[in-house]
This record gives structure tokens, sequence and C-alpha cells, in this order.
């Protein structure tokens, strides 16, 4: 038993290291590619593609001073748009504010902010895959 629990404690934390090193690569590029000057100019012409071309890379939620790194299970922009714009959901909930934001046509970023004593931030990242 108890080498069970040994194993499986490793193994997370082997995953989690693993999830680490990619989420720094991930921001990495991700932060060339927003300031990028083609791309973070406010003249920019380039345009959002369809949300059904963007997949959940990471979520990155902010409680407490600490960060944590989630990899979701993939989803498509689209049905979260849906959830986040209370436009469209006039059901979501009132502590929560978000910020919807397209990062030329690579990235979209949504930026969900709970008010209160319990102040968490998570942050959404949505990549959209393109031929290098």
């Amino acid at each position: 038993m108890k080498k069970l629990i040994i194993a499986l404690l490793f193994t997370s934390a082997a995953l989690a290291q693993d999830t680490d090193a990619k989420y720094a690569a991930f921001a990495k590029e991700f932060e060339a590619y927003r300031d990028n000057p083609e791309v973070s100019s406010e003249n920019s012409t380039i345009k959002p593609a369809p949300c059904g071309q963007y997949n959940l890379a990471y979520m990155v939620t902010e409680k407490g001073g600490k960060e944590y790194v989630n990899t979701p299970p993939p989803k498509k922009l689209c049905g979260d748009l849906n959830r986040f714009d209370k436009s469209k959901n006039p059901n979501a909930p009132a502590d929560w504010t978000y910020e919807i934001k397209p990062i030329g046509n690579r990235y979209y970023v949504i930026r969900a902010n709970k008010s209160g004593a319990d102040s968490v931030q998570e942050v959404y990242y949505y990549e959209r895959k393109v031929a290098k």
C-alpha cells in the first residue's frame, strides 16, 4: 500500500513538473507573439479566426498569491464565449467579471476575476494551431 501511494505521489509530481515546463514554453511563445508589433499595434489588420478553430490550452488560477497551472480537457472557444459573455448568458455569476480578448489570429484570452473576500483570478488561454 505504501509503495502504491509513493508511486502515485511521484507520478503526480512528475506530471506537474511536465505541465509547468510545457506552460513555460507556451507562455514564452505567447508573449513573443503578443508583443510582435504586427499583432500588438492598434492599427493591426490581423483579425481573429472563427471561434471553432481555437482550443483551450491552459487554465491558470491565481489565489492567495499562488499560481496554479492546469491543462484542462480540450474544449472549443465557442462554448466559453457563450458562457462568459453576459449579453449571451444572463445567468452568469454576478460576482465574476470577464474580459475576452483575441490576440491576433492565434490566441484568445479570457480573464475572469472574482470579487469579494475570495479574490480569485482565472485566465483561460485558447490556441489556434497554425502551420509554421
